[in-house]
């Protein structure tokens, strides 16, 4: 019988060789089977992130004992009053003040991620709590719901309807004041949800990549910076129009403050050209408000890849230099422009000054 080199018979080597090649097969299959799970895990739809008052009434009854979720009135305070919260919340209600979660005027960018976990600690919310956000404004909400689950909360919903859905279920609210718990906040946070401008201007030209503008028709077509403290109009280049994410334009949210049918909206998003089976989708506004409402619905739908712009247009077009002669929409500051290619479809003589 002939010799392997080793010594061993050739029938010995062969089969040593096909027990090799089976377990790295086995192994390269189960790495992939992993991977798929994780790919479906991302891919999956998630629709008990939006509840109804209902829901939340039976959350709020149960027996002593059981974890009952947080509720958070995401709301700005106006000269340190908070009047939407103090007008009438959820009982039980917790304010956080959306001003917060921003650096202020004259950027209004979303803070760090350590000073997010910061406030969110001095709510009393850990990473393991359920958490309902709900606000008079479907943005200010969502905005809320996006930051608490981008610095790693866990369960965060969204209470679709607001204090209006609660209240037209015949259930009470409150005036008094709730005052919070502080804890240490320790969670890893979800980066995937966040995109930079470096890396936007980065991946400008990928072809994996759309940019979803969730401005007004006025704003994407450069007639107005939609902001009264942003000088300069325009879109980022290849931005696709998806729709007025704000209240006010009834898109995303009808005139009671409920939300559309996701479906309804993945349907709009596909008409107008975005295509979430082949690309990255990134939602983008001035300043990352609406783009987390359009956010959170595709969270919802389960798409696979999306971020949130949070720089928005504003990031992207300005940057500031103080400058205590500049009047203007910033006054103390002065605008100048970024840099970043633009698109400003109305000739610069035409737009309002």
């Amino acid at each position: 019988m002939p010799q392997a080199r080793s010594g061993l018979p050739v029938q010995r080597v062969r089969q040593a060789l096909m027990q090799g090649l089976a377990c790295l097969w086995l192994f390269a299959c189960l790495c992939a089977g992993a991977t798929l799970h994780a790919e479906d895990a991302r891919r999956s739809p998630h629709p008990e992130v939006i509840v109804s008052a209902e829901w939340l009434r039976d959350a709020l009854a149960r027996a002593p004992g059981e974890a009952r979720p947080v509720v958070l009135n995401a709301s700005w305070s106006e000269d340190g009053v908070a009047r939407e919260y103090l007008s009438g919340h959820l009982p039980g209600a917790l304010h956080l003040d959306t001003d917060r979660l921003e650096t202020g005027f004259p950027r209004w960018a979303l803070r760090t991620l350590p000073e997010l976990q910061q406030v969110i600690g001095e709510l009393g919310v850990g990473p393991e709590d359920t958490v309902v956000v709900y606000g008079e404004r479907s943005i200010a909400a969502a905005r809320a719901w996006w930051v608490l689950m981008y610095a790693g909360v866990h369960d965060v919903r969204y209470l679709d309807g607001g204090l209006s859905a609660w209240r037209a279920a015949g259930l009470p609210a409150q005036t008094a004041a709730n005052t919070p718990t502080p804890r240490l906040f320790s969670a890893r946070a979800r980066e995937d949800f966040l995109i930079s401008t470096d890396e936007v201007r980065r991946r400008l030209q990928d072809p994996s990549l759309q940019l979803a503008d969730t401005r007004g028709w006025a704003e994407f077509n450069g007639l107005t910076s939609g902001y009264d403290y942003a000088a300069f109009a325009g879109r980022i280049p290849q931005a696709v129009a998806v729709g007025n994410a704000d209240d006010s334009a009834e898109i995303y949210q009808d005139a009671a403050g409920r939300l559309r049918d996701p479906q309804a909206v993945l349907t709009r998003w596909r008409e107008e050209g975005l295509d979430p089976g082949t690309h990255e989708l990134v939602f983008y506004c001035g300043t990352g408000w609406r783009s987390s409402l359009t956010f959170l619905y595709a969270y919802a739908l389960g798409l696979p890849r999306i971020r949130n712009y949070s720089d928005g247009w504003l990031g992207w077009s300005t940057q500031h230099q103080p400058d205590p002669e500049a009047k203007g929409p910033s006054p103390g500051w002065r605008q100048i422009p970024s840099g970043n290619p633009v698109e400003s479809p109305v000739p610069a003589v035409l737009r309002p000054r």
